[in-house]
């Protein structure tokens, strides 16, 4: 392994901003990442691991540690049994060729999350969800390794301890590191069209879409609103759709007429759409401040020009942050991690 020091990390990062880490290394095996996790233990040394850097904004000042490059991957399909295939995949492959392949072998589960930047090892960890599915719908197990014990365990479904952008990952944070993910999917599955976007674009069109159709479908919707990662910088949706009270949803509906609302598993509670309070209560669909602002299509995204700093950032979130408070009294959550 190869262990480079003061490495910049902008360029492995979606938003294009960052200081160094100290030390930089890439592993591709489990051996690999248990030698450099001891090595951080002996040199007390604190530890992030890196995907693809999609979700993240890092610090001005970089990271005083090692900043570990997880790429370990694989692909394996297991055998067809009563229409069911399950899939064990290492976590340091892209998401999105996953559901491609998938995909191309009308496999059904995870189409509706196409194009999410980031790798397989992340997903888990955020329970990414888009378009009415979540990860935790179709996970089985992942393959951690405890950083505390240098040994590997398997949790089930349940003990990752799924939520709305949540796990058990993200409130132990840094012990585990997710090496391995199995997911259960079902061969020529009926496809799930149900959430706006997807059943606005079929109305009229095809109410029974095959899996390929929704992964279509899915690339275009996204690549409408959302700005392309490549070119500008960005980490997607900046903040978590904030889930509130009945009541509270009630209020804010006699308040500001037309506010969506979603029902959660706890029928107190509702989801609401931050994008739509952003753009409609509070002004700031393409909002800017110097070299960061919100995307001209989707408020719940921030963007930044080339050049631009953390500090830039946070003092654009920071103004949402007030602006949504100010006017509907809901505090909203970051979803983006922060690493400093």
């Amino acid at each position: 392994m190869n262990i480079r020091s003061d490495i910049p990390l902008a360029p492995y990062t979606t938003f294009m901003i960052g200081g160094p880490a100290d030390f930089f290394c890439v592993v591709s095996s489990e051996e690999e990442l248990v030698a450099m996790i001891r090595r951080a233990h002996d040199g007390k040394l604190p530890v992030f691991i890196l995907g693809k850097g999609s979700n993240i904004l890092v610090a001005d000042e970089g990271f005083r540690g090692i900043v570990i490059k997880n790429e370990i991957r694989g692909m394996e399909f297991g055998s067809e049994d009563n229409g069911v295939v399950c899939v064990t995949v290492g976590a340091g492959e892209t998401w999105d060729d996953l559901v491609a392949e998938t995909v191309r072998r009308n496999l059904h589960g995870i189409e509706n999350l196409a194009a999410i930047p980031g790798t397989v090892g992340a997903a888990p960890v955020q329970n990414i969800g888009a378009y009415g599915v979540e990860i935790a719908s179709t996970l089985v197990s992942v393959r951690v390794l405890d950083t505390t014990t240098l040994a590997y365990v398997e949790f089930s479904n349940k003990e990752c301890q799924f939520a709305y952008r949540d796990s058990r990952f993200k409130h132990e944070k840094g012990r585990y590191v997710i090496v391995q993910v199995t997911l259960r999917l079902v061969k020529g599955g009926k496809t799930d069209i149900g959430y706006k976007d997807l059943k606005d674009f079929f109305t009229g069109k095809n109410e029974s879409p095959g899996i390929k159709e929704v992964r279509d479908a899915v690339i275009g919707i996204r690549g409408n609103k959302l700005p392309d990662w490549k070119r500008i910088g960005t980490a997607g949706s900046f903040f978590k759709n904030p889930i509130i009270s009945k009541n509270q949803f009630e209020k804010l509906s006699a308040q500001y007429p037309g506010l969506p609302g979603y029902p959660t598993k706890d029928a107190q509670l509702i989801k609401v759409p931050l994008g739509w309070i952003l753009d409609n209560i509070c002004e700031a669909k393409g909002l800017r401040m110097g070299p960061v602002g919100t995307y001209e299509k989707q408020a719940l995204v921030i963007v930044a020009q080339p050049g631009s700093s953390a500090a830039a950032v946070i003092n654009f979130q920071n103004e949402l942050i007030r602006r949504v408070k100010e006017r509907t009294g809901i505090q909203v959550e970051r979803e983006v991690e922060w690493v400093g």
